[in-house]
């Protein structure tokens, strides 16, 4: 009887300790998430998992021939998973360009230290990318569009035109990357304008554009408001009572505004379509009349007094025409939205290709739908007075790369054939 007593106990002891996880034939389990290069700033990323304990510990080291070193080393103390990134420049461990490895131990906490050795082959790459520009724009406008055209020695990783703060991405068509831009509108003085591309390893290089930059002053003017529009025009936009009109306006202009235009950016900066599907000129509103400008910058004023804090950039052209006018593509793309954007009203966006979009918006009625194909002079709806628009007209804007630019350069058939048309048919761009 006492041997049964001792036997069930033991069998319990282990029952527990194997349910628990501490007595567990288990490994854990790693994955290397990481590039297949290491260059002077590499990244080695690593997800490591044990369900039962947990894991203990993790050791990451480098290899090459007969040359290992730790490099990283952390209790984890019982936790279920970790993603570890480590900084790391294998050159200053003395390892040589070439072949090489990565190593990852992953210990968990059970009473056997079950282990799992992960060794990934990788190559140890310290040399920078070379490029070579084949054209790019040398005279500019602030708020105006340019290009860089430019190949390399290897593939990339990523490569971006850095104008200040703001990132342009480059596209890879054939053997050449291409990089629209722009000097943003709201800039107020000249900024750096810089190509930064990096290869799978992390070496990266840097190039300065010398760009003449012809510095054009935007008009700005006060727009008079009145009780009439608060209550017909901006009431129906906010999602929020106010009893004072002031506040109702700065919260639509202000607020309203910026969750509509975060929509438009990011439609407009999501740049699925590589190639550009757009040929010639893009046109505009037919017998038509331009109101607002581009960049204009606008306060408001009620009852005699500005409204402080509802300033707003015009972030495009307004066409006026006859009432419900057509409205035809600028040029051929894909609609990647057809619907209500709420100070803009019934809105379309077309993509282009080529980080290039244009917007059309107040619309009184839309002819297409999100994912249709268009062509140049399709129409796509009519003018309307729709959102926070005053009058029938047209509000048209054309987007690079998720910022809005001058329309005016995209209507212009030579400023697109010097800028555009002519580099890329001698790298062999097709549509």
């Amino acid at each position: 009887m006492r041997k049964l007593f001792v036997l069930l106990f033991f069998i319990l002891i282990f029952g527990l300790a194997y349910f628990s996880g501490i007595l567990n034939f288990s490994k854990p389990i790693v994955e290397y998430k990481g590039l297949n290069s290491l260059g002077s700033e590499g990244i080695i990323d690593v997800n490591v998992k044990d369900e039962k304990p947990g894991l203990n510990s993790v050791e990451v080291f480098l290899k090459q021939g007969n040359q290992i070193v730790k490099i990283y080393s952390t209790n984890l103390d019982g936790k279920k998973e970790e993603e570890i990134k480590i900084k790391v420049n294998p050159k200053s461990y003395g390892f040589l360009e070439g072949k090489g490895s990565i190593i990852v131990e992953a210990t968990d906490k059970s009473l056997l230290k079950n282990k799992a050795i992960l060794e990934k082959e990788i190559n140890f790459d310290f040399t920078p990318p070379t490029i070579s520009i084949v054209n790019y724009t040398q005279n500019m406008i602030n708020g105006g569009t340019g290009f860089v055209f430019f190949q390399s020695n290897e593939e990339l990783k990523d490569a971006n035109v850095n104008v200040g703060e703001v990132n342009f991405k480059c596209l890879k068509i054939n053997q050449t990357y291409i990089c629209p831009f722009s000097i943003p509108y709201y800039f107020d003085s000249v900024k750096p304008i810089i190509l930064n591309v990096s290869d799978y390893a992390g070496n990266d290089i840097k190039q300065g554009l010398g760009i003449n930059i012809k510095w054009i002053t935007y008009a700005k003017s006060i727009l008079d408001i009145d009780d009439n529009f608060i209550e017909n025009k901006v009431k129906p936009l906010s999602d929020k009572n106010f009893n004072n009109p002031v506040d109702l306006f700065r919260y639509v202009n202000v607020e309203i505004r910026k969750r509509n235009e975060d929509l438009i950016h990011k439609k407009s900066s999501e740049c699925k379509n590589l190639k550009p599907m757009f040929e010639g000129e893009f046109i505009y509103l037919e017998n038509s009349a331009k109101l607002g400008g581009f960049a204009d910058y606008r306060k408001y004023r009620y009852n005699g007094q500005i409204i402080e804090g509802a300033d707003a950039y015009h972030k495009g052209f307004d066409f006026a025409s006859v009432k419900n006018a057509n409205v035809k593509a600028s040029n051929n793309g894909e609609v990647v939205f057809a619907g209500f954007l709420g100070i803009y009203g019934n809105s379309v966006i077309i993509d282009h290709g080529l980080c290039v979009y244009t917007l059309y918006s107040h619309l009184s009625q839309i002819n297409v739908k999100e994912g249709q194909k268009v062509v140049k002079g399709q129409l796509i709806g009519k003018t309307g007075a729709t959102g926070l628009a005053v009058g029938d007209h047209l509000h048209y804007g054309v987007l690079v790369n998720g910022i809005e630019v001058n329309p005016v350069e995209w209507f212009d058939i030579k400023w697109l054939n010097t800028r555009f048309y002519d580099t890329y048919k001698t790298i062999g761009g097709e549509k």
